[in-house]
């Protein structure tokens, strides 16, 4: 019997701990309501993620001047820094970028993680600008 009461305490106490992560998660200052400032513009394709020695090729579903949105992915962990490059449609250039992830899903098996640029060339930061003013909208 105190064996039982034992690991319902400890399962209680995991699931706390779990409800409390969610909760951070869900509305901390940084996580609370849409958080974007720029116009967005759906973006499908192919984006080559280099984090370390580990290469990723991971599939978009918007951008903006700011960042862009990995669908479908297994995210990393918040914080994590990666080196981007793609190119744009109708752009042959190709756009290097360092980002960190700075969204993933509240949900435990959760798809998909959003990436804010930390270093953007000049160039990339124009054909961008350009990209989004033919094809950007205000993604709220």
């Amino acid at each position: 019997m105190t064996t039982d009461r034992r690991a319902a305490e400890r399962r209680q106490k995991r699931l706390a701990a779990a409800a409390s992560l969610v909760d951070r998660r869900n509305h901390s200052d940084r996580r609370g309501g849409d958080r974007r400032r720029a116009a967005r513009a759906p973006l499908d394709l192919w984006v080559e993620e280099e984090k370390g020695n580990e290469l990723y090729f991971r599939r978009t579903g918007n951008v903006s001047i700011g960042g862009i949105y990995f669908e479908q992915t297994i995210p990393h962990a918040l914080g994590t820094v990666v080196r981007l490059r793609f190119s744009l449609p109708g752009n042959d250039s190709l756009i290097e970028a360092q980002a960190e992830i700075v969204n993933t899903p509240a949900i435990k098996d959760g798809l998909g993680m959003g990436l804010e640029f930390r270093e953007l060339s000049g160039d990339a930061r124009s054909a961008l600008s350009k990209f989004l003013d033919e094809h950007g909208h205000d993604g709220a």
